[in-house]
């Protein structure tokens, strides 16, 4: 069962089912009546996913047994100013022989006109061809207020631009904000032949920390998998967000199985945690194993 405002649920469909589920709407309530009409309803849903305003995930009272936020973020930090970034041999050695074997380089450009191109040609039909009706993207005015303070990062193959994304700098920290693609899914190689030239290029300018942006809170996500082999570390960030609430209200081994297979993440005594049901013992209360620090 499902309850919330819906703003990341075609994200948890994804997380909770194969295909399309059919949808029945069982009530409508305000937000404060959230816990007591799901205590009414007493739906014999094996799994309760709870979607909450942070504001009143913090002041009503809890419904999950696990509260996960809506995004982490994933950093890279440089210990010692000047220090060379070394890349992992095999992500390294993949990187270069794309760079030979399709002429990438990259151009930085501030320019209105290449924003808007990128907007156009690039992000938005990125976004759209890959998350179809899910996409979450930013709107014309949004987006060109952001980029205006920001750099484009160009990825070229030869003469021909195949993708981009924008870089926010801040004091001593680089921040990778929206990429887009000519393609999806995008050139052999160019994410990460973009992302570790502009690393490159920050790492020379006295860059010490590089934010990999937003990732969905789970170890197991592709986008949170592919930051880390950057070795960017998770965060939670403090800043108020969305929470999802769940509550298992069965003991089955499948289900406690499929839970911990997700590897959600949390905020769990000022640590980042993972939330998993030991194997084999039914009986067994939640676990949390920190992989982090709470940023």
């Amino acid at each position: 069962m499902y309850a919330g405002n819906g703003s990341n649920a075609e994200y948890l469909i994804g997380v909770l089912f194969d295909g399309i589920p059919s949808r029945t709407r069982l009530a409508q309530c305000p937000p404060f009546a959230l816990a007591s009409t799901i205590q009414r309803l007493s739906s014999p849903a094996e799994i309760l996913v709870c979607e909450r305003a942070p504001l009143w995930s913090a002041l009503g009272p809890r419904i999950g047994d696990v509260r996960v936020p809506a995004w982490i973020r994933q950093e890279l930090r440089v210990k010692h100013s000047g220090e060379r970034w070394i890349l992992g041999r095999h992500l390294e050695r993949e990187v270069e022989r794309h760079i030979r074997r399709q002429g990438y380089r990259v151009v930085m450009s501030a320019t209105a006109a290449d924003k808007n191109i990128f907007f156009e040609e690039f992000y938005l039909p990125y976004l759209q061809s890959r998350h179809g009706a899910g996409a979450i993207t930013a709107s014309r005015e949004k987006f060109l207020q952001v980029a205006s303070h920001a750099t484009l990062a160009q990825l070229f193959a030869g003469d021909a631009w195949v993708a981009g994304m924008l870089l926010l700098h801040r004091e001593d920290t680089l921040r990778f904000g929206w990429f887009g693609s000519r393609n999806n899914p995008p050139a052999s190689g160019a994410s990460e032949v973009l992302d570790v030239l502009c690393i490159r290029d920050a790492l020379q300018r006295g860059v010490r920390c590089i934010n990999f942006g937003n990732s969905r809170p789970s170890l197991v996500d592709g986008i949170v998998r592919y930051k880390s082999k950057f070795g960017a570390q998770v965060v939670l960030p403090r800043y108020p967000q969305t929470v999802v609430e769940f509550q298992l209200r069965s003991s089955r081994a499948a289900l406690r199985e499929w839970f911990t297979s997700r590897q959600f993440l949390c905020a769990h005594a000022d640590t980042v945690a993972v939330a998993e049901y030991p194997p084999g013992d039914p009986s067994a209360r939640l676990q949390f194993t920190p992989i982090g620090a709470f940023q």
